[in-house]
């Protein structure tokens, strides 16, 4: 119901229409490949020489929003309402915690039937701290790799009836910049040019050139593998076939080897020049904003990133700041100083100097380092306590109105001032209860709307840091970085002293990754499958066009798969992703991802080759899109039915225990349903439920496993692991431990990473010493809870974890700020929590899970 962005015509061209060393073949090399940019000009068919080699033995092969779930006859665990803990009612990893809780009184735990079904030994929980993503299909050659996409099964199922008896989704998790580091001049994937030609692709259903099509009439017409049809080969493209039906030039042409290609885009996916990258900064000028060290920290991060920013002398930027009004800066470079303008119209926001607020990075630097130098001391000494936020928002939206970009909005006071969006409405008697959905949803309609007629229509996208003291109602503000591609970061009560490290990292972070600008994204599936729903923080335009102002490489998104029409006859089934682009160096390009799944009649091949923490992605992003549609107890429900349609469709298949690839899926949803983004009662509050669910929305398939279930290892134990040693070049990670309160030895110091932030959790009879060369304190009284900064002191133990700490930082890509935890202390229920093996009071322990769904299924 939206008009299409004035940036591209149709997102792909043609018309807009709604419906490591030596490579392995099909392996890109782990150095990358040779950039195209800025390279001579193609030889006419875009001929690629000298790059890839040929695969030994060829190729292979020649949307709604959910409804609840079928009610399920099973009991529900975690749609106990939780209540304060009786006197003798024992905690998680307490002692006595093996008798049954009142809770659990109340739960179907019978003794049942004689004879129950036997599910196989109990599954133990994943060890690896990587938990590198991969995909379950046979043939690697030629697919994508899962960094940018990763399917949930390596086979897809022939029939529709035979995908409802499998009962998990077929879904694919695509990180679509996801890139490794690569060397200087490289590129992390293949870049083609076509030149003259233009892109290759089907003329009816539009799919790019791939490594999985077919050849014929001697190399002058090719058969599309995702509607079959034949398409007639461009002059310039031509290229004799070979004996085994392959061109001759196969192994020059990334686009025919690799599952993962670039494309230079013609003139014709485009309907205006590239526009520069912009980054406009609204920035919180209030009295507690200044009194916090916010404004410092901010001004301080952007000025030490002006050079790392992307987009180089093509760059602009802009500036606002806001407290009871809203204030612009004149940064011309014919100026010898910034001039700040001061506009108190809260009603109607507009620009003084319509063009010369947004200026170009490079030719007005100096004063942009003087304002940045100048602005914590112009506001040093305020009273003003107030906060005009929309208005700020729309007027840094207005600044770059024309050419779209980036903006990054730091708020430290509630909206008190302009038109109002969002209120003082947390009520702690609604946490736990069926109502509690309704504090998850925006109080009111205007900044989704100014996301989606405003922000998204002109390729804005808004990443929000969000700083305030107490309660900020994210519900209502979530919908300006879900709906326009960005990012919401939260510092509950924000403190320069605890805080500044963390926030310095994610503004850096934002500045500097790789981004992607006027981008959208479409998925293609072959004749008879279709894509019936995307997960995710994102605007869905028309039934399959993901509208992106802008994608970083930290975005991930997730669809699902059905039949389209009720039998296949096909051997495989294309998957293609497609994200049009505009590079920061100017540049119209086309990212091309593919999976060639093969098509199964056989429910045991389904069952084989199914990845469970790609699965639990796609079912957790599901789960909370329920939640705001109905209430937390259906998405509760949703999970817990999942798991167990799937484990009774095997069951009802065979009386064998479930395989291997499966084994995990209980585990993770019962860690699902006792993570914080899901768990009942009055713990979670409504602000760090709906940032976990942002945070959700945009997490690949690595991240979830890890949050679900987080790696934990014992620092008290590095002479056993060797943890921390270098070996190879590499920092030795120890293996993760069973995430259970029984296994916390009491004299031991751990180490719990969940992909977000990491805890250290200090048993109470830990040794003096050990406290001493690990944290420089002589005990852990004032620790709990505590925001740290690991110190680096010369002894082995400090040296050791400090690597490990450094490692898991740079692996996860995000801050993840290190905190204290005492055992006995108030704030060790954060650990408990995450245990996701034992017994709390709404949900059972896992061994408990585990026999309780055997008697399900006998």
């Amino acid at each position: 119901g939206y008009q299409v962005p004035q940036a591209f015509v149709d997102p792909e061209g043609g018309s807009f229409e709604g419906g490591a060393g030596a490579p392995a073949a099909g392996v890109p090399p782990t150095e990358g490949f040779p950039n195209a940019a800025g390279m001579p000009r193609p030889p006419p068919g875009g001929r690629y020489v000298g790059f890839i080699q040929a695969p030994p033995g060829g190729m292979p092969g020649a949307v709604n929003a959910p409804q609840p779930a079928a009610p399920v006859q099973f009991f529900n665990p975690a749609a106990v309402p939780q209540r304060q803990p009786k006197p003798g009612v024992p905690q998680a990893g307490a002692p006595g915690a093996d008798a049954p809780t009142e809770q659990m009184g109340n739960m179907n735990l019978r003794t049942g039937p004689p004879q129950a079904f036997s599910l196989g030994d109990l599954a133990a929980g994943p060890t690896d701290w990587k938990r590198e993503a991969a995909n379950p299909i046979p043939d690697v050659v030629g697919q994508s790799q899962p960094r940018y996409m990763q399917v949930s099964c390596g086979a897809f199922p022939s029939s529709s009836a035979l995908l409802q008896k499998f009962a998990m989704p077929i879904a694919v998790n695509i990180q679509p910049l996801n890139d490794p580091e690569t060397a200087e001049g490289f590129s992390p994937v293949p870049v083609v040019n076509f030149g003259n030609c233009g892109v290759i692709r089907c003329r009816r259903c539009r799919t790019y050139m791939n490594p999985f099509v077919s050849w014929l009439d001697a190399g002058r017409r090719w058969r599309c593998n995702g509607c079959g049809l034949l398409n007639d080969v461009p002059p310039d493209y031509y290229c004799n076939l070979d004996q085994s039906g392959k061109r001759r030039d196969h192994a020059e042409r990334p686009e025919l080897n690799y599952g993962s290609v670039e494309y230079v885009a013609p003139a014709d996916y485009m309907v205006r020049p590239p526009q520069p990258p912009a980054f406009v900064f609204v920035i919180d000028v209030s009295a507690r904003a200044v009194q916090s060290g916010l404004v410092q920290e901010v001004c301080a991060t952007v000025l030490a990133n002006l050079d790392k920013m992307p987009g180089g002398q093509r760059t602009q930027v802009g500036f606002v700041t806001f407290d009871s009004s809203y204030h612009f800066y004149n940064l011309k470079s014919s100026l010898s100083e910034p001039q700040m303008l001061c506009v108190p119209d809260l009603e109607e926001p507009f620009l003084p100097l319509p063009s010369e607020l947004l200026v170009n990075l490079q030719d007005s630097r100096e004063q942009v380092e003087g304002l940045l130098t100048k602005l914590p001391a112009m506001f040093a000494n305020t009273t003003n306590g107030d906060s005009c936020f929309f208005p700020a928002v729309q007027a840094g939206t207005a600044m770059m109105q024309s050419i779209g970009g980036k903006m990054l909005v730091f708020q430290s006071t509630p909206p008190t001032l302009g038109r109002s969006v969002s209120r003082a409405r947390e009520d702690t008697a609604l946490l736990g209860t069926d109502k509690e959905s309704a504090l998850l949803l925006p109080s009111g309609e205007a900044l989704k709307a100014h996301a989606l007629e405003v922000c998204s229509k002109n390729q804005i996208s808004v990443d929000l840091f969000c700083c305030c003291e107490h309660y900020a109602d994210l519900a209502s503000l979530s919908p300006l970085p879900k709906y326009t591609g960005g990012q919401l970061t939260h510092y509950p009560g924000f403190y320069a002293a605890r805080d500044a490290d963390t926030l310095r990292f994610d503004v850096t972070r934002a500045l500097t990754r790789k981004i992607a600008f006027e981008a959208v994204m479409r998925v293609r599936a072959s004749g008879g499958v279709k894509v019936s729903a995307f997960h995710g923080n994102h605007f869905l335009r028309g039934a399959d066009l993901l509208a992106l102002p802008t994608c970083d490489q930290d975005k991930g998104f997730s669809c699902e798969l059905a039949h389209e029409e009720q039998n296949l006859t096909c051997s495989h089934i294309l998957i293609q992703a497609a994200l049009l682009y505009t590079s920061s160096d100017g540049e119209r390009r086309i990212r091309v991802h593919n999976l060639n799944l093969p098509v199964t009649q056989n429910m045991a091949d389904l069952y084989s080759l199914v990845d469970v923490p790609a699965t639990m992605n796609s079912l957790l992003k599901t789960a909370v899109e329920q939640a705001l549609l109905t209430k937390m107890m259906d998405a509760r429900s949703r999970l817990q039915s999942a798991c167990v349609n799937a484990l009774r469709g095997h069951r009802l298949l065979n009386n064998a225990p479930i395989p291997e690839a499966a084994q995990m899926l209980p585990l993770y949803t019962l860690a699902a349903l006792k993570s914080a983004v899901m768990r009942d009662g009055v713990e979670v509050r409504s602000d760090e439920r709906v940032w976990l669910m942002m945070n959700i929305g945009s997490m690949s398939t690595q991240q979830i496993d890890l949050y679900l279930y987080p790696n934990m290892m014992a620092l008290h134990k590095f002479q056993e692991s060797n943890g921390g040693a270098e070996v190879d070049g590499q920092v030795v990670i120890p293996a993760g431990q069973k995430l259970s309160a029984e296994g916390l030895d009491g004299h031991g110091v751990y180490l719990i990473d969940n992909g977000l932030l990491l805890l250290m959790w200090i048993g109470k009879q830990v040794p003096s010493q050990l406290l001493v060369d690990l944290l420089n304190v002589p005990d852990a009284e004032r620790l709990d809870g505590a925001k740290v900064s690991l110190p680096v002191l010369q002894n082995d133990l400090s040296q050791r974890v400090n690597k490990i700490v450094a490692q898991l930082r740079k692996a996860r890509g995000t801050a993840m700020p290190l905190y204290t935890i005492r055992q006995g202390g108030a704030a060790e229920q954060k650990v408990l929590g995450i245990m996701a093996e034992d017994r709390t009071l709404s949900t059972m322990s896992y061994p408990e899970w585990w026999a309780a769904l055997g008697r399900q299924l006998a």
